[in-house]
């Protein structure tokens, strides 16, 4: 892929061992991530997405809902659908320029299952401390309290949760973090495993969201660098 540091949400690359990190600012922006990967590699991707929150709305769901509300058809589910049809049938995948520019009006819990409606996903699995969202397809993993920010196999473990066939892609919400400690991963094999054979690790800084949760003093910054050393551990072997 062609990005370059900056190019989007204060983007930035990370090339640790063969494998890329792309890091963002706002979570909807790594869907011009996944869409060149896909685009390039002619193929649909599982995603392993580990979140605070589950991310999973409906494609464009704020900016269509209000369309439906101001054309007085808020209650009509077909209504809206037609809307979502319309936009997702205008959106070309192949321009990533376009992609880009219609991440804005993305929430930023609409872009996984917008990625699917434009096939650059084949399947979700959606590991989260929130909710448990019942659609088609996609499958959620509603993480117990105790658990909040590990990324120890009995988080894992606790939510049933199998590493999925590859190719697939990882992605992680800087907001699942609460503490320095939960970097402390003494087993690992599951988390292990997701870093090694991710095609691509996208990686979303929502800092206002952890700043909100986090339950002692450290920045942004550190909780980056903190996520990066522990993929330095698994793939600088």
């Amino acid at each position: 892929m062609d990005f370059e540091n900056g190019a989007f949400s204060n983007l930035r690359i990370e090339t640790i061992g063969n494998k890329e990190i792309y890091i963002t600012d706002r979570h909807q922006y790594v869907l011009p991530i996944w869409t060149a990967y896909s685009n390039e590699n002619a193929a649909s991707y599982v995603l392993v997405s580990i979140d605070y929150h589950p991310d999973t709305n409906p494609p464009f769901w704020q900016v269509l809902t209000l369309k439906a509300t101001l054309d007085n058809r808020e209650d009509d589910p077909a209504y809206f659908n037609r809307l979502l049809e319309k936009k997702i049938h205008s959106l070309d995948r192949y321009d990533i320029g376009k992609v880009i520019a219609a991440v804005e009006e993305l929430n930023n819990d609409e872009h996984i299952n917008t990625a699917m409606a434009l096939g650059v996903l084949s399947d979700y699995h959606m590991l989260n401390c929130m909710d448990v969202h019942k659609y088609e397809s996609g499958r959620h993993y509603l993480i117990d309290k105790k658990y909040f920010g590990l990324l120890e196999d009995g988080m894992f473990q606790s939510v049933n949760f199998e590493l999925p066939p590859r190719p697939f892609i990882l992605d992680i919400d800087l907001d699942y973090f609460m503490r320095t400690s939960d970097f402390d991963i003494k087993k690992d094999a599951y988390f292990a495993k997701l870093v090694e054979d991710a095609e691509i690790i996208t990686v979303a800084r929502s800092k206002k969201y952890f700043e909100y949760l986090k339950k002692e003093a450290f920045s942004i910054d550190a909780c980056e660098s903190l996520l990066l050393d522990c993929f330095r551990r698994y793939l600088e072997k």
